[in-house]
């Protein structure tokens, strides 16, 4: 083998063996980021959404606590220095996420209740599994995913996590789907505390809701 085919192959293996070495390297680095990264805190998310007959507001029926203040509706909390992105925004992103099993459902004996009352009707009773999301990535859950189109309901329902729990709910009630010929709207941003139940009041209809760190998931 002459010098010069020598030098060339000898500089040929140099090249491949320092590629090889700054593989490894951005390997190396982007597996110590991953394992920096800690993992989002899951929660199981449960509402039941009711019509108010009475046009009477009484979470106390229900053993639940209510809304500190029902008119700060979509506000950002003080207690957040990131703002909240609105779900109204036309870019939020959104998302599907696994379906609660009956079995893990807390509220069914208030569903239940409300069906033998007069002046309450259960329109739907959902929830599902997710990551508590920073406030400002949050993910929107349609809710036309989770109900059907018979139940009049539309909107969006976020949940997010800052250094509380929050629950963003923009939803529609259509008339047509009551009787009644008329459009009710919910619009609001709720702190929450997770393992309790908190009522969400609207003139013609209201949520309960109760929010549980899912078993298993990392705990933030």
């Amino acid at each position: 083998m002459s010098h010069s085919a020598f030098l060339s192959r000898f500089g040929a293996r140099q090249r491949k063996l320092g590629v090889v070495i700054l593989l490894a390297a951005f390997m190396s680095v982007g597996s110590a980021v991953a394992q920096q990264t800690p993992a989002l805190q899951s929660y199981d998310v449960e509402l039941l959404i009711f019509r108010n007959l009475t046009g009477k507001d009484t979470p106390e029926s229900w053993g639940v606590e209510a809304a500190a203040d029902s008119a700060q509706q979509m506000a950002i909390p003080d207690d957040e220095t990131e703002p909240a992105v609105p779900p109204t925004t036309a870019a939020a992103p959104t998302a599907s996420f696994p379906s609660l099993p009956a079995s893990k459902m807390k509220l069914t004996a208030i569903e239940d209740q409300m069906r033998r009352s007069r002046g309450y009707q259960p329109v739907a009773h959902v929830g599902w599994t997710q990551p508590g999301y920073a406030r400002n990535a949050a993910k929107y859950l349609s809710v036309s995913t989770l109900v059907p189109a018979t139940s009049g309901l539309q909107g969006q329902i976020a949940l997010t996590r800052g250094r509380y729990l929050h629950l963003t709910l923009d939803l529609v009630m259509d008339g047509a789907a009551t009787g009644e010929g008329s459009r009710y709207v919910l619009r609001q941003t709720r702190r929450m505390r997770s393992n309790e139940r908190h009522y969400i009041d609207s003139p013609k209809f209201g949520v309960i809701a109760v929010i549980t760190p899912s078993p298993g998931s990392e705990a933030g």
